[in-house]
């Protein structure tokens, strides 16, 4: 389940109280509950997936969520399976960790795992939003945020795309907070 966090390490874990602050940043938050099937569960245990692997997993998705993991018309979707064994891990983390936009919605159902999104808020503060199994998260286009794996970077996500075949960083020159960089750290 997904917490928020602010710079001074205040963190708020209730389920719906943390989808009523995201909802108030402009943020979609909503916790569908992940297939317990035994042949997800052993694909979402693995720490990587080949491209078969990623497929299987991806019509079990769909047989289980249905259209909440299709998406529209002209939407589509893709698997993301970060892990230390990714050659450009390093400049990957790298390059989430800048603040940016889209000009699509980026939509994530975390699937295992934790990732970490940081959303710059209107008034240019910014908080963290932590997301793990189970949380489904739309930041909408032109939300300027940004994302980070922990100090345990591991990752499923099922990506969704609204609009695009992927997603483009419009990076924005603002820097991720300094705070909450510091808080993934330790």
């Amino acid at each position: 389940m997904a917490r928020l966090i602010t710079p001074d390490g205040r963190q708020e874990a209730d389920p719906a109280r943390v989808a009523a602050l995201a909802q108030d940043l402009g943020l979609a938050l909503h916790y569908p509950p992940l297939p317990s099937d035994p042949a997800t569960t052993a694909l979402l245990a693995r720490p990587e997936l080949d491209p078969a692997e990623q497929e299987q997993l991806l019509r079990q998705l769909d047989s289980h969520l249905g259209q909440a993991v299709q998406g529209g018309p002209g939407a589509s979707r893709d698997l993301v399976v970060l892990h230390e064994a990714v050659p450009d891990l390093p400049h990957l983390r790298q390059q989430f960790s800048r603040v940016h936009t889209h000009a699509d919605d980026e939509i994530r159902y975390i699937l295992a795992g934790t990732g970490y999104f940081g959303i710059v808020r209107a008034d240019g503060g910014q908080v963290l939003l932590e997301t793990g199994p189970g949380d489904y998260l739309a930041v909408p286009a032109g939300a300027e945020h940004w994302f980070a794996l922990g100090a345990n970077p591991q990752l499923k996500a099922l990506r969704i795309f609204s609009r695009e075949s992927h997603w483009v960083a419009d990076y924005t020159g603002r820097q991720a907070d300094p705070a909450l960089l510091a808080l993934l750290q330790s």
